[in-house]
């Protein structure tokens, strides 16, 4: 009997103990300049989590998918074209969320001195662009507009941070950027738009939350992906609605003018999307897109790239602010 009582009185102690208490699962996220951690917290979605969450933010996709291929991290938010290119090398990863970026918040920018006043007038010139992102994608839709090649031009691969550096040095003539490098090269640079030079008709702006297969199979960590999901979707919607506020959180988070945030927050108009089938022939599009240009050497089938079991509390939200609008 004492034995007992003293083993009853032993295993109370230990659930009590903190030090022996069940942790909360921790989700390991990657977040391009960390915009989307910060509607999140700016929301108030980040209150009272039932895990842990740690960020690190990174200054493009490419980097993000690295990191998740690498197995640094459990879930990245990154561009579509991104994952695509880690996907078709064999990643771990799957998409489990998107939203949308207007498609002309992706554009290509000029200095008023190089001579550009039309997509034609590329010819010849040397052109900024990320390989195998958004800029490398826009660009060639871009020069298919204007009826060239790409061996018209010469594409120099670069970062955004050396694409900004190269263009405002003169050594090229045009860079492909996405928010929020082009309100800050605009509103700082003095550079321009090239006209008709706007992902509209070419990009679709999507972007996904990407997870990792051994988080999605880990139960607690899948919990976790699919109520972070449905926090983001949330967090997305009140950003829209509160440009003003968010602008000032998003510049004193990123440490950036509200000018540029409040200019960055209107051309992205990040909306949440609903996550399912339709999806996946958008980035079928682009696989084949980029293997028509061999920037993608073969044939991909993006059709097992998605795990659509974790959107629905996400797709609610993302269904009744599209119903907001219509």
């Amino acid at each position: 009997m004492r034995r007992a009582t003293l083993f009853a009185g032993l295993t109370l102690a230990l659930s009590l103990n903190p030090l022996f208490a069940a942790e909360k699962v921790a989700l390991r996220l990657g977040d391009v300049k960390g915009d989307r951690f910060a509607a999140l917290k700016a929301s108030g979605e980040l209150d009272n989590l039932p895990y842990e969450l740690k960020l690190t933010a990174f200054d493009s996709g490419a980097p993000v998918q690295e990191a998740l291929n690498a197995g640094a991290l459990d879930v990245g938010f990154t561009g579509d074209l991104p994952f695509l290119f880690v996907y078709a090398a064999g990643a771990p990863v799957k998409a489990v969320g998107a939203w949308q970026n207007n498609p002309d918040s992706i554009a290509l920018l000029t200095r008023p001195d190089a001579g550009i006043k039309s997509l034609q007038d590329l010819k010849g010139k040397q052109i900024a662009v990320n390989r195998g992102g958004w800029g490398h994608y826009l660009i060639l839709g871009l020069l298919e507009r204007a009826g060239l090649k790409p061996s018209d031009v010469t594409l120099r691969f670069l970062s955004p941070v050396d694409g900004r550096a190269a263009l405002t040095s003169g050594a090229v003539s045009a860079w492909a950027p996405w928010e929020p490098y082009i309100a800050t090269s605009t509103q700082v640079d003095g550079t321009v738009r090239v006209p008709n030079g706007g992902g509209k008709g070419v990009m679709s702006g999507y972007s996904y939350a990407l997870a990792r297969k051994e988080a999605l199979s880990n139960p607690e960590k899948r919990q976790a992906i699919a109520d972070l999901l449905t926090r983001l979707a949330k967090a997305q919607v009140w950003a829209e609605k509160h440009p003003q506020q968010f602008a000032i959180v998003l510049g004193k988070t990123l440490n950036m003018p509200t000018r540029i945030t409040q200019s960055w927050i209107a051309d992205a108009r990040i909306r949440p999307l609903v996550f399912d089938q339709s999806l996946i022939p958008t980035l079928q599009k682009s696989a084949d897109f980029f293997h028509r240009y061999d920037v993608l050497p073969h044939v991909v089938n993006v059709s097992d790239a998605f795990d659509f079991s974790l959107s629905a509390g996400a797709n609610q939200i993302a269904k009744h602010a599209a119903g907001d609008k219509s």
